[in-house]
């Protein structure tokens, strides 16, 4: 909490001289008239309500905002009027587009711009997609993360290395619960590979990662990133109402609910989940902030998936934790996101 109230004095000191742009992806605005542009799945975008929450509480701190519906539109925008880096800040909710890169344009466009913007560069921003590239990367720091292989692999023997264990076959770089079922979750047995290439037809999909399941409870753990230092917030429990994990159905309805993870585990634990997230941001060079999810089983933290962008909407772990954990205001999240933000920038341009 501590880190909190340091954000939101420093947000306090800032003079706000300056336009903020906000980029969101949104279902039925976003254009989708645009054949030679390959757009995320639809539910992967804000829904006016989710909008009107986030843009509402922007408006209520800025005052003034201007909204940009696309990438393209944003681009054509800073090209015909091209801004100076210091009469404008860029919040980023970015999404349109598929593969690893899809977060990546703006960060990338900003920096050659030389534009200020919300969250980590067009580098990092890909890597934490990759749940495959970025657990071998945190492995190094000692972070623990499931057992994992891309498939098809013909380097190593799944049916062997998983024999008798649950695992879960995942999208390599969509969002965690993209395209998961039930059916996702099997158990490893003589017939493991017909069993993965069934879900891959039902995925649609030719690459998957093949993942150890890590049965027990899953949290999410907010990192700032504050004048250069990394702070790991209270991490928030996911509670699905009954299923094993998170899928697409569950996820898309928000059938699921929050509570503090010390609610259920005892603070060595909470601290070992604090730690490893600090850690996994550190490893990854992550600016301003990202949301770091985690399985817990036998009291380690296992990182399982990793959110650049990561949602804020009022049904988020991140309102739950400012909202019922800090008691404080929904619209301190952006107070506190912009104070990250514009620290970073200040801190790198400092004597």
């Amino acid at each position: 909490m501590k880190i909190i109230t340091k954000c939101l004095d420093y947000f306090k000191k800032i003079d706000i001289d300056f336009d903020l742009y906000i980029i969101a992806d949104t279902q039925y605005k976003t254009a989708k008239s645009d054949e030679y542009i390959s757009h995320a799945d639809e539910s992967e975008f804000f829904s006016r309500k989710e909008f009107a929450e986030i843009a509402s509480a922007l408006f209520y701190v800025f005052g003034f905002a201007k909204v940009f519906y696309s990438e393209v539109e944003f681009i054509e925008y800073i090209i015909k009027n091209k801004p100076l880096p210091n009469e404008c800040y860029v919040y980023n909710f970015s999404r349109d587009g598929i593969q690893e890169g899809k977060k990546s344009l703006i960060p990338a466009f900003c920096d050659l711009c030389n534009l200020h913007y919300t969250g980590s560069n067009a580098f990092t921003i890909s890597l934490l997609r990759n749940k495959w590239m970025f657990s071998q990367i945190v492995k190094n720091y000692n972070v623990l993360t499931p057992r994992s292989f891309i498939y098809p692999n013909d380097l190593f023997d799944i049916e062997t290395i998983f024999l008798n264990q649950d695992i879960l076959v995942k999208n390599i770089f969509e969002s965690a619960s993209q395209g998961l079922s039930s059916n996702n979750r099997i158990h490893a047995d003589g017939k493991i590979i017909d069993k993965i290439n069934a879900t891959l037809t039902q995925m649609k999909t030719n690459n998957v990662l093949i993942q150890q399941y890590i049965d027990g409870p899953e949290c999410e753990v907010l990192v700032l990133q504050f004048e250069k230092k990394y702070y790991a917030l209270e991490p928030i429990e996911l509670l699905i109402n009954g299923a094993d994990f998170l899928d697409s159905n569950i996820s898309n309805a928000y059938a699921y609910s929050f509570r503090k993870l010390s609610d259920s585990c005892d603070k060595e634990t909470v601290q070992r989940v604090k730690e490893a997230a600090v850690k996994a941001a550190s490893a990854l060079n992550i600016k301003d902030y990202a949301r770091f999810d985690f399985r817990i089983k036998e009291k380690q933290p296992y990182l399982i998936d990793i959110a650049g962008t990561p949602y804020t909407i009022q049904h988020s772990s991140i309102a739950y934790l400012f909202q019922d954990v800090f008691k404080l205001h929904y619209n301190d999240i952006y107070k506190v996101i912009m104070a990250c933000c514009i620290s970073n920038y200040n801190y790198d341009t400092r004597d």
